[in-house]
Order: C-alpha cells, then sequence, then structure tokens
C-alpha cells in the first residue's frame, strides 16, 4: 500500500512538471486584441547620397491605423567583400521620433537622415510605426546599404 501512495506522488509530480514545462507554444511579443496598431511599413529604401549619409524613405500606410512616431532600427556590419549578405544582423534603436519631425520628400514619402556611416560597412535598416500611446506594429522589410571605400 505504501509503495503504491509513493508511486501515484511520483506520477502526479512527474504529470504537474510536464504541464508547467510545456508552456503556451507563443514565441512573439504579448498583443492585446482590441488595440489599433499602426499599420507595416513595406516599402522602405535606403541609399547613400552625395553628401555621405544614409537616406532612409518609407511611406505610411493610413488605412492600418494612425501612427505618431516611429522607431528608426539599424544594424552595422563590417565587410571586406560582397560575402556576407545573409549574416544575422543585431539592431540598436538609433531614433524614436515624432512622424511631424521628420522632413516629407516625393510623393509624402517621409525621410530619414544617418549621418552617422562609416566606408567599408554594409548597413541594414527597418523602422517601426508606433501610435501617440505607445503600441508599436511590426516591422518593416530591411533595406540594406553597403557604403564602399
Amino acid at each position: 500500500m505504501k509503495n503504491d501512495t509513493v508511486w501515484a506522488i511520483l506520477m502526479l509530480l512527474v504529470f504537474s512538471l510536464s504541464i508547467i514545462s510545456t508552456g503556451c507554444g507563443k514565441k512573439a511579443d504579448p498583443r492585446y486584441p482590441d488595440v489599433d496598431y499602426p499599420g507595416e511599413v513595406s516599402d522602405l529604401k535606403v541609399f547613400i547620397d552625395t553628401k555621405d549619409r544614409a537616406v532612409l524613405e518609407w511611406s505610411v500606410p493610413k488605412e492600418l491605423g494612425y501612427a505618431g512616431h516611429v522607431r528608426i532600427l539599424k544594424s552595422a556590419l563590417k565587410t571586406e567583400s560582397d560575402d556576407c549578405p545573409d549574416c544575422p544582423r543585431i539592431y540598436a534603436i538609433v531614433g524614436y521620433l515624432p512622424l511631424d519631425d521628420l522632413k516629407q520628400g516625393a510623393k509624402g514619402r517621409f525621410v530619414y537622415l544617418d549621418r552617422n556611416i562609416r566606408r567599408g560597412f554594409l548597413y541594414s535598416y527597418r523602422v517601426i510605426l508606433c501610435n501617440s500611446s505607445g503600441m508599436c506594429g511590426e516591422q518593416s522589410n530591411m533595406a540594406t546599404v553597403r557604403y564602399y571605400f
């Protein structure tokens, strides 16, 4: 009888640990279901201008939610050649700006100038639109530019 009790407690413990350790299976950040998140930028582009600045351009999708701010993410990868276009990137936030403070270029596209670039690097950028409450949408497409020697 004593062995049956120990065995039952052991089985209950193993079952409890297996339930606790499995989790819910979701791997993304939690999202509130009834919040109007800003839309995702899908047309981010970047190029180097004649004044040696990285120029980012994108448009804001108006039908997918109001955006009041933009987070600008940047990754820099030192390269000697074209050997690593698919290397993993580590992004840092280089700006969190109100959209009203950004200058609008041709066709109403927003423009951000990155003056902090150096030759010999591969730069990748993403932007994230956020509303006035700080709720942010999804990351944009990745735009990449190489600043040659």
